[in-house]
């Protein structure tokens, strides 16, 4: 529904290089955006650098700005220094005149495992800043209520300056949106949804989930330690969400070890150029040191 409202062919599309593919199915392929990348990560961190150089480098006036933390497929948050920067970058070509939809993907939003890293959702941050940044943040209870497949959404606006008229006009364009495309979200999904917020048990059930994923994303972190794993491959930067990202070395291929860990180990993963993704999420703790320990197999396996 963002993509429908707020995208016209050749549009600029700016993206992290580690994105959820479907971005290329809805923006590019749906609705005619021109998709660029900027690198996510430098020295262990966000790339700030290069996040402010693509940007820079857009010519158009407007362009549409796609942030999705925790990331998918990385599992990264920015800390929060690192969020004062993408945001002073922001206001920064605001200033100049540059008009900004800034689509914030929260799909993951709360799911934040380790101290320093930004806890909130960056909406809060570009929902005011500039009368030429439009935040509008999509969020939803998937992942982040644990209901695979009940399709639910949200859409929040922000922009500084914002009359009641305005946000109006931008409800009812939205309303007239999902009315002439998907006609509407399930009404039972919603109703389940509505009774389990109301429920004394929610916020008890919901950190039990949590504090499962936070136990299993610590372990994987410690699962990387062992020294004979260092040649083939090292652990991109991660602190939340649902997954992480494994960057191959030596010359190994990424898809021809996903195919020998399928084959020979049982086991799945999925790839994104030569980055292998895993989901903890879906690993049992007892497993998770079986996953890497799969991996570096599989990595030399295909080294002889």
């Amino acid at each position: 529904m963002a993509a429908y409202l707020f995208t016209d062919p050749g549009d600029t599309l700016v993206l992290s290089d580690l994105y959820w593919e479907n971005y290329d199915l809805v923006f590019g392929y749906g609705y005619g955006a021109v998709v660029e990348t900027f690198n996510l990560f430098r020295n262990g961190g966000f790339d700030t650098g290069a996040f402010a150089a693509k940007l820079a480098g857009i010519s158009q006036e407007k362009i549409i700005l796609l942030l999705n933390f925790p990331n998918n497929p990385s599992g990264y948050t920015p800390l929060t220094r690192e969020v004062e920067i993408i945001v002073s970058e922001i206001e920064k070509l605001a200033r100049q005149g540059k008009k900004i939809v800034a689509i914030i993907d929260d799909a993951y939003f709360g799911l934040v495992y380790e101290e320093g890293v930004y806890p909130e959702s960056i909406f809060v941050k570009l929902a005011g800043l500039h009368e030429n940044v439009l935040a509008v943040k999509l969020d939803g209870p998937t992942k982040e209520d644990y209901v695979w497949g009940f399709r639910v959404g949200f859409i929040t606006y922000g922009i500084k300056g914002a009359t009641p008229a305005l946000y109006e006009a931008l409800e009812s364009k939205t309303a007239g949106a999902i009315r002439g495309n998907i006609s509407n979200i399930s009404h039972l999904s919603q109703s389940l949804l509505l009774n389990v917020y109301l429920s004394a048990s929610y916020e008890a059930t919901k950190q039990k989930k949590f504090t499962i994923l936070k136990e299993r994303c610590e372990a994987l972190k410690q699962s990387f330690n062992k020294p004979e794993y260092q040649p083939f491959f090292e652990p991109l930067p991660f602190n939340s969400g649902y997954f992480m990202c494994v960057q191959v070395k030596d010359g190994l291929d990424a898809e021809a070890i996903r195919q020998h860990l399928l084959a020979k180990y049982s086991t799945g993963v999925i790839v994104f150029g030569n980055v292998v993704r895993l989901a903890f999420s879906a690993t049992p703790m007892d497993k998770i040191p079986q996953l890497v320990e799969n991996l570096y197999q599989a990595c030399k396996d295909l080294k002889k």
